[in-house]
């Protein structure tokens, strides 16, 4: 948990837009925010899939992972199944926005469509929040 009692959010969003509006959303909810683009160029390598740990994650108690990353567009590099596979052995609760379905994990994964509402993701980010110790 982050100082004061605050619980931190990372988000992984590849369009600087939507990064913006999650966190703007999140911390007018009172949550502290992380950011990061996911795996970019050169390489499209995230740090945490090269490193088998990432730093910020260790930092986050909710992770909010947009499956469309650039990695995915140019088909190299780190998949965004690869991320939400670390995370989640790594113990992480994690909201999923992509329009893939799956499984979800009660108390550590949660899946949302893409662009989700405000009201839809903070639902999605307090529950698991709750969720956790």
């Amino acid at each position: 948990m982050a100082d004061g009692g605050r619980r931190t959010v990372l988000v992984v969003e590849a369009d600087p837009l939507e990064r913006e509006r999650y966190g703007a959303w999140l911390e007018r909810s009172g949550f502290d925010v992380l950011v990061c683009p996911g795996p970019i160029e050169p390489d499209y390598t995230c740090v945490g899939a090269r490193d088998g740990v990432c730093p910020l994650v260790q930092e986050a108690d909710v992770v909010v992972l947009d499956m469309s990353t650039e990695s995915e567009a140019v088909l190299m590099g780190t998949a965004s199944e690869e991320l939400l596979a670390l995370y989640l052995l790594t113990g992480s609760r994690v909201v999923v926005l992509g329009s893939h379905p799956g499984e979800e994990v009660q108390g550590q994964l949660i899946r949302l469509p893409r662009h989700p509402e405000e009201e839809l993701l903070l639902a999605g980010v307090t529950s698991l929040v709750g969720a956790g110790p």
